[in-house]
């Protein structure tokens, strides 16, 4: 709603009302719930065209916003606060702001360094389809053969599945026909999800890429340009949507700004990057199932988490 664009995205927009985590061969489950933590819902799916469509409409419609078409961006000098476009087209400005994503054309250019992980993990998109409705819970599983995420859709019994694995593992299911794939989502999600088809949408590379800086003088890297993180518990364009908020409160302080949106993506990498530091706690050496369990059963811990996953925690 800060962004002013919720109405135009509601009739289309699939609230997640639960969300189950759990790992196969484990007892440990957790389990966060709307009702719980007294919200309309831990979140929404919306359909990414709509989104970008809805968004651009919104940008376009100010009457102080001028979009300019670029082909290119070929340098940009700080000391004099200019971009060059288009091999020749020069934009001075008080501010440029690099959105630019994972392989940051601007970033490059700025020689600024970055740290990268799991360059060969891929992820691939599947649609499936439900003999009967889903309840608007979204899942998350862990699996030897990779992470498994199903969001709800608006269409009762369709679900999106999000198959992240290594490279390792990507090798061993190619040999794998349509219906073993499709056998493996059975069993694995047996008793929760009655899965009759999956059609596989596509498939794209995964990494972690930070950058070490994220401000310059007159310079900020924005969204996936500053922070491409692992697709578990889908924190990437939340994490964007909390950097544009605090750009708006800290723009004329850039060090502070970047003081702020480090703070909290530090604490969004640790759930993303192992389990463990997802559910902070003191359980160094005890199995994952373990730490799942102890999120359900112990409240305080449980809340902390599921708000800062909404994005309503510091």
């Amino acid at each position: 709603t800060t962004l002013g664009v919720w109405d135009a995205l509601e009739a289309v927009a699939c609230p997640i009302l639960s969300v189950h985590v759990s790992e196969a061969g484990r007892l440990g489950v957790a389990r966060f719930s709307a009702h719980e933590q007294k919200v309309p819902a831990l979140g929404y799916v919306v359909p990414y065209h709509t989104l970008q469509k809805t968004l651009y409409e919104k940008m376009a419609s100010h009457k102080n916003v001028f979009v300019k078409s670029i082909q290119s961006v070929d340098a940009i000098d700080l000391n004099t606060n200019t971009i060059t476009i288009n091999q020749t087209q020069k934009i001075q400005t008080d501010l440029i702001i690099a959105a630019d994503g994972t392989q940051s054309t601007c970033r490059r250019l700025l020689a600024i360094p970055v740290i990268e992980k799991n360059p060969k993990d891929i992820a691939e998109i599947h649609t499936l389809t439900l003999s009967e409705p889903h309840t608007h819970t979204a899942y998350e599983r862990f699996t030897e053969y990779g992470v498994l995420a199903v969001l709800p859709l608006l269409e009762k019994n369709k679900m999106q599945l999000v198959w992240t694995m290594t490279e390792r593992i990507a090798e061993k299911i190619k040999t794998w026909d349509e219906e073993h794939r499709l056998q493996f989502l059975q069993q694995t999600f047996e008793g929760r999800l009655a899965i009759q088809t999956m059609k596989k949408i596509s498939e794209f590379p995964l990494k972690t890429l930070i950058a070490k800086q994220q401000t310059l003088s007159s310079f900020v890297l924005l969204g996936n340009a500053a922070h491409t993180i692992y697709p578990v518990a889908a924190q990437g364009f939340n994490l964007g949507l909390r950097d544009v908020s605090l750009l708006q409160q800290y723009f004329l302080d850039l060090p502070l700004y970047e003081k702020k949106v480090s703070t909290h993506q530090k604490k969004i990498y640790n759930i993303t990057s192992e389990l463990l530091g997802l559910f902070e706690l003191p359980l160094v050496g005890c199995a994952r199932g373990a730490g799942l369990l102890n999120v359900d059963l112990i409240k305080p811990i449980k809340n902390k988490l599921a708000k800062r996953l909404m994005g309503m925690a510091p």
